[in-house]
């Protein structure tokens, strides 16, 4: 990238500046690319966290529940393919599984083959807004 005048310089900028000043054997280069991105990524996460929380959800809610909509009828997806489709860790959804279901959604069904076996379903209750074309 070409050399910026004070007014068009941002922290990333100076980031690299302090790098190249202090490790000028280092190609810091990749730092002005990567270092922007993650400063973005960041302004992205908290605007959607933000658009989620003024509906009442948590990211990996949104996550899930888009998966299980995208699913189809029955709107059920087994651990593990809600695990592919979403961006969750196991963690997350073994809690999201796990966890006290909010009034009129359905969590985890097992059955009785094996307590292991279950599969979550897309809250009936929560349905409508999400079937609008």
């Amino acid at each position: 990238m070409g050399q910026l005048t004070g007014e068009e310089r941002d922290e990333v900028d100076d980031l690299v500046a302090a790098w190249r000043d202090q490790r000028p054997d280092l190609d810091v280069a990749p730092l002005q690319v990567l270092s922007r991105v993650s400063r973005l990524a960041r302004h992205l996460d908290i605007a959607r966290r933000g658009a989620f929380a003024a509906h009442g959800l948590e990211s990996w809610e949104f996550d899930v529940l888009s998966a299980l909509r995208r699913a189809g009828p029955p709107f059920q997806l087994t651990p593990g393919a809600l695990l592919r489709a979403t961006l969750v860790t196991s963690g997350t959804m073994t809690t999201a599984s796990t966890g006290s279901p909010r009034p009129g959604w359905s969590h985890a069904s097992r059955t009785r083959a094996t307590a292991a076996a279950c599969s979550s379903r897309f809250p009936s209750a929560a349905g409508k807004p999400w079937t609008r074309r």
